[in-house]
């Protein structure tokens, strides 16, 4: 990649997530449709696999979603100073917008028609959330395997509070079992296949 392509993309990353962080109320959940309409159907930037690979890595990390987010995808797309580009482009308008709410609208807050503003935001903030989840579903919930552990984590989650923490875990290592499995049943069946010969 050349000096100018990647000052390009710099630009690009920091332009994109700051304008993707100003609108996207609610977490990098709420991103994600944006992002993935950005850098991977429009820029091109990513592949599918790239941004769902990204999340599921994201997802597993410590620290702020947005935040983890960007600074991977930053780096995937230009090295170091693509992932200082977009960090900065993420954080820096909620920074702005959170130094303006505590100088200016403190003291509104209890106001009636504050109220039902953010009433109205955080339905569309679930709303969006819910067509990320959609989205990722189709796309990642391919056989009866992802369902199962799928449907085994949301119940988890939903009825028991369960540790997220232990969730993604206990989620990894049965993908690595299921993974293990597959594996020594087709090496079986081969060897059955090699002897029958």
């Amino acid at each position: 990649m050349t000096k100018e392509n990647t000052l390009t993309r710099c630009a690009a990353l920091f332009y994109s997530f700051a304008a993707i962080s100003s609108v996207s109320l609610g977490g990098g959940l709420v991103m994600l449709p944006v992002m993935q309409k950005e850098f991977v159907d429009k820029r091109h930037w990513l592949s599918e696999n790239d941004m769902l690979d990204t999340i599921a890595l994201v997802q597993s990390l410590p620290g702020i979603i947005a935040v983890n987010m960007s600074s991977i995808l930053g780096y995937r797309i230009a090295g170091i100073f693509g992932a200082l580009s977009a960090t900065l482009g993420v954080v820096l308008p909620p920074f702005l917008t959170i130094v303006c709410i505590a100088y200016f609208l403190f003291n509104f807050m209890e106001l009636a028609a504050i109220q039902h503003v953010f009433f109205g935001i955080r339905a569309g903030v679930c709303a969006m959330i819910f067509a990320s989840v959609c989205k990722l579903g189709k796309k990642n919930l391919t056989g009866a395997f992802e369902i199962i552990v799928a449907l085994v984590g949301f119940f988890a989650l939903l009825l028991f509070n369960a540790n997220i923490l232990w969730l993604i875990a206990a989620s990894a290592l049965a993908g690595i079992a299921f993974t293990a499995a597959t594996l020594l049943r087709a090496r079986k069946a081969a060897a059955g296949g090699d002897g029958s010969k």
